[in-house]
């Protein structure tokens, strides 16, 4: 099961938090959480409301979607990157089954735990918010050009 992990680091600077201030990172931390996954753990089950934002911060996760027929792999998240932020943003379910694919360590923030981040460090969140619309801008881009290519 899932552990909560008692630490006083503050989130390194991976993926969208790689340009970003240590001060905003500290800022940051504070309003999340450490966990600790076991392999083969789930983080988000496909058709479940999620509300927090999770940053891999050690490990590996894969990410599968489940349909009636099938079982469909679709990749992996690696260390520094982010999971959850469509759920976290939008307020819908996890759109795939996500679990630890070797333990993991991940941290995470609940939207009420961003939330106050925001009003207290408008500045930080928007250094945040500005990342992810860049890392969901890249993501948006490379669907097209995958499309674009098999046509």
């Amino acid at each position: 099961m899932a552990e909560i992990l008692e630490t006083s680091e503050i989130l390194p600077p991976l993926g969208i938090l790689a340009h970003v201030t240590p001060g905003t990172r500290a800022a940051l931390t504070d309003g999340g959480e450490f966990v600790s996954y076991a392999k083969g753990e789930a983080v988000l089950e496909q058709g479940q409301p999620t509300s927090h934002l999770f940053v891999v911060v050690s490990g590996e996760l894969a990410v599968t979607l489940h349909s009636p027929e099938q079982l469909v792999p679709l990749g992996y998240i690696h260390e520094g990157e982010i999971v959850g932020e469509m759920g976290f943003l939008e307020g819908e379910s996890a759109s795939a089954f996500v679990a630890a694919a070797v333990p993991s360590k991940i941290w995470r923030i609940s939207k009420e735990g961003f939330e106050a981040f925001l009003t207290k460090s408008p500045s930080a969140g928007t250094e945040i918010l500005k990342e992810i619309v860049i890392l969901l801008s890249r993501r948006a881009r490379k669907d097209h050009e995958r499309l674009t290519h098999e046509e």
